[in-house]
């Protein structure tokens, strides 16, 4: 969570404060290579303020209903997700300004509290990503050096942190702890992590933070899992929910 060097010296290579989206090989012809910043900007959401994907012709069949592949794409790299009237899974985008969270039906357009954060805002223009994957990546679009991108906690999973979770008695206790793995994947299937605790020591993240990924090298792909002290049977009980902003890769 410490401030990566790196992303301000790209910005400022590229002539831009934050308002840049990319620069081309011309734009940075000492580096010869593209820098391109993802802010999610660029998706249309609906009457509630968030998108996590809509019927089309990729339905299928996953035994409980039909199910559609879908994708949000910017710059080359895109978001997969999966969604059906009462779930989805994935990376959805939302610009929504609420902080407090109130329980639903758990599908998307019954429980909307879902897509906030717990600051408010993005951390730049109006739209974040929410992120909670079964199996869903970001395909990077070939192999590049990810920088990293900004991070903040789900007001559902921050509820869970002060309220319980339904499942897994109590609130958090100062020994129980929250963390996101982000996983790179390179062109030879070899991997490596990243992790960033989104609850600790009695607190929990509650602005935007910055998560370093340059360690992970050169990959093509990233995906996204959760651990946690409070747990059942099948798993984490804690709602396994990330938000991030302005994800910034070199080329």
């Amino acid at each position: 969570m410490k401030t990566n060097k790196l992303f301000g010296l790209a910005v400022l290579a590229c002539g831009f404060a934050l308002s840049f989206t990319s620069c081309t090989n011309d734009d940075n012809p000492a580096g010869g290579k593209r820098v391109a910043k993802i802010s999610f900007e660029n998706k249309s959401l609906n009457d509630l303020g968030f998108w996590c994907g809509e019927v089309n012709d990729k339905g299928f069949d996953n035994g409980y209903g039909t199910s559609y592949a879908c994708a949000y794409q910017e710059q080359g790299v895109t978001f997969n997700t999966t969604y059906s009237v009462s779930y989805w899974s994935g990376f959805a985008i939302s610009n929504r300004t609420k902080t407090d969270f109130t329980i639903g039906d758990f599908t998307p357009e019954g429980m909307p509290d879902q897509f906030n954060n717990v600051t408010g805002k993005a951390r730049t223009g109006q739209n974040y990503c929410v992120i909670q994957t079964y199996g869903e990546s970001i395909d990077l679009g070939g192999e590049v050096t990810v920088n990293g991108f900004w991070f903040t906690n789900s007001s559902y999973t921050a509820n869970a942190y002060l309220n319980g979770d339904g499942m897994t008695p109590g609130k958090f206790e100062k020994d129980d702890w929250f963390k996101c793995i982000i996983t790179g994947t390179k062109a030879d299937g070899t991997k490596a992590n990243v992790e960033v605790y989104l609850a600790k020591d009695g607190t929990y993240v509650q602005d935007w933070q910055f998560c370093d990924l340059s360690s992970l090298g050169k990959v093509k792909s990233l995906s996204f899992a959760f651990d946690g002290t409070k747990k059942n049977d099948w798993g984490v009980t804690t709602p396994t929910y990330i938000c991030i902003d302005d994800l910034q890769i070199t080329e």
